[in-house]
């Protein structure tokens, strides 16, 4: 019985043909994020590209610090303002930033205000190095600031404040120190999985509407094993797909970038990405936590599709439901007066599938005085609708027209 739902999958040509293009879009940005890293090489005034950038970033990492300490800061932005230039220029780019590389970025960064959207370079220029960079202090103040600002559409609340704010002091530091550009890689390939929802999309769409619209589910219904058994084992199968389609492609993708560069980075903490960032994990962790998600996220998807293809008993009005799911929210702005609307809106497929955004957003729901982050909260709701959604699939298929 299980064969033979594979093969109702596996034997569809427009089936196959998602599939096959969803693996060749993962192969396709693989090569793309390797031949298209370039590092800029001082001594002979040329761009390395290729897998040749990847070594030499890294080396350049390894060779600045290992260790992000506040006499490193002081000393790097101490050396930034000696040029005594307008870093938002061209000069500045050639002669300072390009041969820092990320580590300029990052200092940069932890001086920019959090509303921004892109770095401040200037504002490095601002820093009152009198008793030093004060970094660490700095991360703190910036984060605080940001939990007691007025929103239009809702002010944090005590106890959320009091939660991010111990939450960010309980992170190790001082932060170690090295090169990035593979695990960003392999996180790149991880966030692809939403491309590959798409895909199960299409092939999830057709698993019960199908037997109606071939006119089989009439004889189905009837067997001995029509309204259970075969309803459990098209929802086994189902998610079966749902999570190996995607981790196969990931996987094998991640593998690669493996093979060739090994995973240098994976034991650096998440703050690289973004100094805020809140928890105590590495980067190598936050990719399988991405992961997790992905296939959390492509389960839901599947079991909310199978609720409709059997209720619906349309392949085609199935598949538009779930183009919907993942297309339409991209374009739902975030409300400037309605806190609960953008706390929903944060959970949609298109936003919930990038988990570094969501660790450095301070995002988080309050219920009485007990604070549940964004993370938590997403697996609690994409979990809880996949229950409901499989409570209704078996009723959906065998009720009487």
């Amino acid at each position: 019985m299980m064969k033979f739902e594979w093969k109702k999958i596996f034997g569809r040509r427009l089936n196959v043909t998602a599939m096959l293009s969803g693996y060749l879009l993962i192969g396709i940005c693989v090569f793309a994020y390797i031949s298209q890293a370039s590092f800029y090489d001082e001594e002979t005034g040329i761009y390395i590209e290729g897998m040749e950038a990847y070594r030499r970033s890294q080396e350049r990492a390894n060779g600045q610090t290992d260790v992000i300490s506040e006499e490193y800061m002081t000393q790097l932005i101490r050396r930034i303002q000696g040029y005594g230039m307008n870093l938002e220029s061209d000069e500045a780019y050639a002669e300072i930033i390009r041969p820092l590389g990320d580590i300029f970025y990052f200092a940069a960064e932890n001086y920019t205000d959090m509303r921004e959207n892109i770095v401040d370079r200037n504002s490095l220029l601002e820093v009152d190095l009198t008793d030093g960079a004060r970094f660490y202090e700095q991360r703190m103040k910036k984060i605080t600031d940001y939990l007691n600002m007025d929103f239009s559409y809702g002010n944090y609340k005590e106890a959320e404040k009091a939660y991010w704010i111990q939450k960010a002091e309980n992170t190790v530091t001082p932060f170690r120190w090295g090169g990035m550009e593979v695990m960003t890689s392999v996180w790149d390939v991880v966030s692809i999985g939403f491309y590959l929802w798409f895909v199960i999309v299409i092939c999830i769409s057709s698993v019960f509407s199908s037997e109606y619209e071939s006119d089989a589910a009439s004889l189905l219904l009837t067997t001995k094993y029509g309204k259970d058994r075969l309803v459990w084992m098209k929802i086994a199968v189902a998610l079966l797909f749902s999570v190996a389609y995607p981790s196969v492609g990931i996987l094998l993708a991640a593998g690669i970038i493996g093979l060739l560069f090994g995973f240098q980075g994976a034991d650096l903490p998440v703050q690289l990405w973004n100094s805020v960032i809140p928890y105590n994990l590495t980067v190598g962790q936050a990719c399988l936590w991405n992961f997790a998600i992905v296939l959390l996220i492509g389960m839901t998807i599947a079991l909310v599709l199978l609720c409709c293809s059997a209720g619906l008993r349309s392949s085609l009005a199935t598949m538009v439901i779930g183009m919907v799911i993942m297309i339409a929210p991209a374009f739902f702005p975030m409300s400037k007066r309605s806190g609960l609307w953008n706390h929903i809106n944060f959970l949609f497929p298109v936003r919930a599938c990038n988990l570094k955004e969501m660790l450095g957003s301070f995002v988080s729901y309050t219920v009485g005085n007990h604070v549940i982050p964004y993370v938590e909260m997403l697996v609690i709701v994409y979990a809880a609708v996949s229950i409901a959604a499989l409570l209704f699939i078996r009723r959906g298929f065998v009720k009487v027209v």
